[in-house]
């Protein structure tokens, strides 16, 4: 056997330890410090706001969120700006919330006028990629709501085929027990 043969080994051995210690250095959670600042009312929107502007509303507790949505709303009432639309429809495309409605927001996306005010250039590709989901999500609640309704007409019919089921058990007892002297 080679005496180089054992070296090199240990060195891989050597280098592979060094590596996995080098992971564990890696923190596995956010500092606090790190927060996500939602971005004030009257900015607009660009690509990386919009996704800053996401994650803000994922680390909200449901109340600030709630109040974000009034303020929102109240702002796009008065201003009709695109950024506001934008804004208005991540929060009603955002699931378990009181206010929570796919279709206003895919509506809201899809009637985005190109107004006079200056727009960064990523904003309609943005409400593009929106509109999008919100269709595939539109579509997959039409689905469920299908479902849901072809289910308790299957439960209706399948209690309705139960009870003939147990007339006719019924039926048969009394036959029985009718012949029985």
């Amino acid at each position: 056997m080679n005496h180089k043969t054992p070296f090199i080994l240990m060195l891989k051995v050597l280098a592979i330890a060094t590596l996995l210690s080098a992971c564990s250095v890696v923190p596995t959670s956010l500092p606090t410090t790190n927060l996500v600042a939602c971005p004030p009312q009257a900015l607009a929107l660009s690509a990386d706001r919009v996704l800053r502007y996401y994650t803000c509303l994922g680390t909200l507790p449901a109340s600030d969120v709630a109040s974000e949505y009034h303020a929102v709303s109240l702002s796009f009432s008065e201003t009709g700006s695109n950024s506001d639309r934008l804004k208005l429809a991540i929060l009603l495309s955002l699931p378990d919330t009181e206010f929570h409605s796919t279709a206003a927001a895919l509506n809201l996306v899809k009637n985005m006028p190109a107004g006079p005010e200056p727009v960064p250039s990523t904003l309609p590709d943005l409400a593009l990629l929106l509109s999008v989901l919100l269709e595939q999500q539109q579509h997959a609640d039409d689905s469920i709501s299908e479902l849901k309704k072809e289910l308790s007409d299957e439960k209706v019919h399948s209690d309705f085929l139960q009870k003939k089921i147990d007339a006719v058990k019924d039926l048969e007892i009394n036959l029985i027990h009718r012949d029985q002297p």
